[in-house]
């Protein structure tokens, strides 16, 4: 297992530039399947500052996590466990599924030294999250809260 961790900031926006039409194509298609989630994701959108990155925002570090494709359940708890480990420091984290779809770019694929039979678990971004949020901001995320709903859980 390796991890790879990712502050260079023409690497990073090499990184988007690769993900950006994947991640754009996805949520098109969700205009059609499902428009609720794709309102949702539209007002995301709308709430981000300039430069909009959709797929990292603007998190000063991508962390890779790198492993065997048969250790899925030991590289996911290395995952969790470096996000857990950054909210000890006051960090926020998230896991960014479409920064893995990036191994069709062969300087990317070097650069991470991914090899045939690993796949990437990560990537985790990290930074420190926005405590006050613009006005516009809060209007838009307090339109988000009305709509989440309430999980189900059932107690036996």
């Amino acid at each position: 297992m390796a991890i790879v961790v990712a502050e260079d900031p023409e690497f990073k926006q090499k990184l988007f530039q690769i993900i950006e039409p994947i991640r754009s194509k996805f949520y098109e298609g969700l205009k059609e399947s499902v428009p609720e989630m794709y309102d949702q994701a539209m007002m995301q959108i709308e709430m981000m500052d300039e430069p909009k990155d959709l797929v990292f925002y603007s998190a000063p570090v991508i962390i890779y996590v790198i492993g065997p494709a048969n250790n899925s359940l030991g590289c996911a708890m290395v995952c969790e466990n470096i996000m857990l480990a950054a909210v000890s420091f006051g960090l926020g984290s998230c896991y960014v599924g479409f920064g893995a779809m990036i191994k069709g770019n062969a300087d990317v694929v070097k650069a991470l030294d991914l090899k045939d039979k690993e796949r990437i678990y990560g990537p985790i971004i990290v930074g420190y999250p926005k405590i006050n949020p613009t006005e516009r901001q809060a209007s838009i995320l307090k339109e988000l809260r009305s709509k989440k709903k309430e999980p189900i859980i059932k107690w036996i």
